[in-house]
C-alpha cells in the first residue's frame, strides 16, 4: 500500500513537472522569436526569423558575403539564442543601368552671311554680317590695291553669320569686280552673288566678265547675277570718237614673266594712242587711265610692285609723245584683277598686262565718261 502512494506521488509530480517544463519552453521560444524578429527587422526589414526552441533560422536576400554575416550577427546577438542557422540567400549581381545618354543641345542657327558693298565714283564703302574676322583683314590688304584715291569706308562689319566656304574669295573677288563699274552694288549671300550697275564701255565690261568667269570655283556654289548696264553716252566729235574706236580696238599685248618696259613692237600702239589724245581728241580727253596687271608668279607683294612699274613705263612713253601729266593716272593692281586663270601658262599670258582706258569731258564735267580701253 505504501508503495502504490509513492508511485502515485511521483505520477503526480512528474505530470506538475513536464506542464511547467512545457509552459516556460513555449513562453522562452516566443520571447525568443518575438526579441529576434524585432533585431533582425531593424537591421533589414526584409528579412524573417524562425525560431524552434532556442534556435532561430535567419532567411533573407543580401547583395554580399559581408551583408549575410552582419545579419547572422544579430541573431547570435539576441540573448537567449542558442544556435543561428542561415537561411540567407546571396543576390547575383545585377548589371548597373547604364547612364542616360545626355540630351544634345540643340543646334544653335546662326544668321545667314550677308556682305554689301557699294562703288561711285572712287568711293568704295562696305558692310554687312559675316562668318570670319578675317573679312577684314582682307578688306585691309584689297585698300592696298586700289587707287590711292579711292576713298574706301567700312560700315558695321559685323562677325557672326552661318560659315560660307571661301568666304574670303568671294568677298575679293565682289571687290575686284565692283570697283570696275562706273558706280554700282555688290551683295553676297549664303546663296547669291549679285553685281549690279553699270560700265563706261563693253571692254570694261567685258573684263568683268572675264573676271568672274575665272573666279568661278571660288564663287561657287553661289548663283552668280550680274545686272549690268554699258553708258556709252559720248559727248565728243564724231572725228574723235571714230578715231577713239579704231585706236583703241582690241589690242592686247602681254608681258613676259618679270618684264615691264614698252617694248618697241608695241611702240607704235602707244604713240599713236598720243597722237589721238594730243591731235584730233584735243581738249576731249579728260583723262588717260593706265592698269598695270600680274599674274600669280612669284610673291605676291613682289607681282604688285611689278604690275605698278608697268604701269609707270607705259605712262613715261605716253608723256614723253606729249600727253599731259597732269592727263595721266597710273597704278598698279598686282593680281587681283585676273581675266584668265592662272593655273596654266596661257592664262597667266594673258593676265600680264596693262589696260589704258580713255576718259572723255562731257558737256557736264562733272560726270565723265569712260568710253574705250586698250590692253598693251
Amino acid at each position: 500500500m505504501r508503495l502504490l502512494s509513492i508511485f502515485v506521488l511521483a505520477c503526480l509530480l512528474a505530470g506538475i513537472y513536464f506542464l511547467g517544463a512545457t509552459v516556460y519552453s513555449n513562453m522562452i521560444e516566443q520571447d525568443i522569436a518575438e526579441r529576434s524578429s524585432t533585431a533582425l527587422l531593424q537591421a533589414r526589414p526584409d528579412s524573417t526569423a524562425t525560431v524552434d526552441g532556442r534556435d532561430v533560422t535567419v532567411s533573407a536576400v543580401v547583395e554580399s558575403e559581408q551583408q549575410r554575416k552582419a545579419l547572422l550577427s544579430v541573431a547570435d546577438n539576441v540573448w537567449g539564442v542558442r544556435a543561428t542557422r542561415d537561411n540567407i540567400r546571396i543576390a547575383a549581381a545585377q548589371p548597373s543601368a547604364p547612364a542616360p545618354e545626355p540630351e544634345p543641345e540643340p543646334i544653335k542657327q546662326l544668321p545667314g552671311f550677308d556682305f554689301s558693298g557699294f562703288y561711285n565714283n572712287d568711293r568704295l564703302h562696305v558692310s554687312g554680317l559675316v562668318d570670319t574676322n578675317d573679312i577684314r583683314s582682307k578688306l585691309d590688304q584689297i585698300r592696298l590695291v586700289l587707287p590711292p584715291n579711292t576713298a574706301f569706308t567700312i560700315g558695321t562689319l559685323t562677325e557672326g553669320s552661318a560659315t560660307l566656304d571661301d568666304s574670303q574669295d568671294k568677298v575679293d573677288t565682289g571687290i575686284a569686280a565692283l570697283t570696275q563699274l562706273t558706280d554700282g552694288s555688290l551683295k553676297i549671300t549664303d546663296t547669291d552673288f549679285i553685281l549690279t550697275g553699270k560700265v563706261s564701255d563693253v571692254d570694261r565690261l567685258d573684263a568683268i566678265e572675264r573676271l568672274l568667269a575665272t573666279r568661278s570655283d571660288a564663287l561657287a556654289p553661289l548663283q552668280v547675277t550680274t545686272n549690268i548696264t554699258v553708258d556709252d553716252f559720248q559727248r565728243v566729235t564724231l572725228a574723235c570718237r571714230t578715231a577713239i574706236t579704231n585706236t583703241m580696238r582690241n589690242n592686247t599685248v602681254n608681258y613676259a614673266v618679270n618684264y615691264y618696259q614698252v617694248e618697241p613692237e608695241f611702240a607704235g600702239k602707244l604713240a599713236a594712242i598720243a597722237d589721238m589724245v594730243t591731235g584730233v581728241c584735243s581738249n576731249q580727253i579728260a583723262q588717260v587711265l593706265i592698269e598695270g596687271h600680274a599674274d600669280v608668279t612669284g610673291e605676291e607683294g613682289y607681282n604688285q610692285g611689278l604690275s605698278e612699274r608697268r604701269a609707270a613705263s607705259a605712262q613715261a612713253f605716253l608723256e614723253q609723245h606729249g600727253v599731259r601729266f597732269d592727263q595721266i593716272s597710273a597704278f598698279g593692281y598686282g593680281e587681283f584683277r585676273p581675266v584668265a586663270s592662272n593655273e596654266t601658262a596661257y592664262g597667266r599670258s594673258q593676265n600680264r598686262r596693262t589696260e589704258v582706258h580713255i576718259t572723255t569731258i562731257p558737256a557736264d564735267a562733272d560726270n565723265a565718261t569712260l568710253i574705250s580701253t586698250f590692253d598693251e
